[in-house]
């Protein structure tokens, strides 16, 4: 088993990411650098990356896209990189869908929990996986 250092949160990620917080910016690069293993990153810090570099920051759905893969490239990142590899392009690609949406339909195929049930018609139409909720399914 391998070695853990802890694990990250958005905040940490987003200081490494922007360099906005200089001296943060700083602290978080010596954190990877002196790891003695890697960190665990939850789902969840990567959607509220993307969330706020998309919303706070005015980010580009391309620019987030290299952003997040540079990111879970990072040898000293241990995060679910099957999941936001597949939910990258999606997001790319759907201007009209979340990144939080992306990832609830990717979810469901890599779990083979096929189709992704959802009341939301722009989901449904957007992916292939995902099927909507109505009235007709209940008769």
């Amino acid at each position: 088993m391998a070695i853990s250092s802890g694990s990250l949160d958005a905040n940490v990620l987003l200081r490494l990411l922007l360099n906005d917080v200089a001296d943060q910016h700083l602290e978080a690069m010596r954190l990877l650098q002196n790891a003695s293993g890697q960190f665990a990153v939850a789902d969840t810090a990567i959607i509220e990356v993307v969330f706020v570099l998309e919303r706070n920051y005015k980010l580009t759905r391309l620019q987030i896209y290299e952003a997040v893969q540079g990111l879970i490239a990072l040898a000293q990142i241990n995060c679910n990189r099957n999941l936001f590899e597949k939910v990258l392009p999606i997001f790319t690609e759907h201007a009209g869908l979340s990144f939080e949406d992306c990832c609830l339909a990717t979810y469901a195929e890599l779990e083979d929990a096929n189709p992704l049930w959802t009341f939301d018609k722009k989901l449904a139409n957007q992916t292939s996986n995902t099927q909507l909720v109505s009235a007709d399914l209940l008769r």
